[in-house]
């Protein structure tokens, strides 16, 4: 669980007993490459955490896939409507990897948040960023070219420009998969 506590302390400083406090709630789970682990239309009521592997949530449209996020080690994946609203996502999330992730009910960390500020503080920080990130992808969608949203991705996330195929990161950069293509030909660095 060193990746999981890892990113909550890069995040904010939560003791020793506030981490045991989450952990010892969490249900370790071995899942293999493919794996759904969020369906779309279904109430789910876990946060999951990912110790090893990857995520990639992304939604159907039209009979196409189109990706919109990606979550790594140290990171969480959640069902938004299921969390915050007990209704039924629209978002499937899939493992790109053989993964280690722990699962934790959404209640179990509701009632943490009434009582330990650290956790509460943790994840206010999580979900601010999480949405500032969206914020700053929403504005890039329509603001900036194919090119620039492509050199800002592999920027900001090299690690999964490696691990993911380009046909997931096209569709998260909102473009085809022969466009990015062409763009990564070009590029020199």
């Amino acid at each position: 669980m060193n990746q999981i506590v890892s990113s909550i302390r890069k995040l904010y400083p939560v003791s020793d007993a506030s981490i045991d406090e989450l952990t010892d709630k969490m249900t370790r789970l071995e899942l293999p490459k493919k794996h759904t682990l969020i369906r779309s239309g279904v109430v789910e009521r876990n946060y999951f955490f990912i110790e090893k592997g990857l995520t990639r949530s992304y939604c159907l449209f039209d009979g196409n896939e189109v990706t919109s996020w990606f979550s790594q080690e140290g990171e969480i994946t959640f069902s938004m409507l299921g969390s915050y609203h007990k209704k039924p996502g629209f978002e499937n999330v899939d493992l790109l990897e053989d993964s280690i992730i722990y699962a934790l009910p959404v209640d179990v960390l509701n009632l943490l948040y009434e009582t330990n500020l650290e956790i509460a503080n943790w994840s206010r920080l999580v979900h601010q960023n999480a949405f500032l990130e969206l914020e700053i992808r929403h504005i890039a969608m329509v603001s900036q070219s194919a090119k620039e949203r492509y050199e800002n991705f592999i920027k900001e996330k090299p690690a999964i420009m490696r691990r993911v195929n380009l046909g997931y990161i096209a569709s998260f950069l909102g473009m085809s998969q022969v466009s990015l293509s062409r763009l990564r030909a070009k590029h020199i660095f």
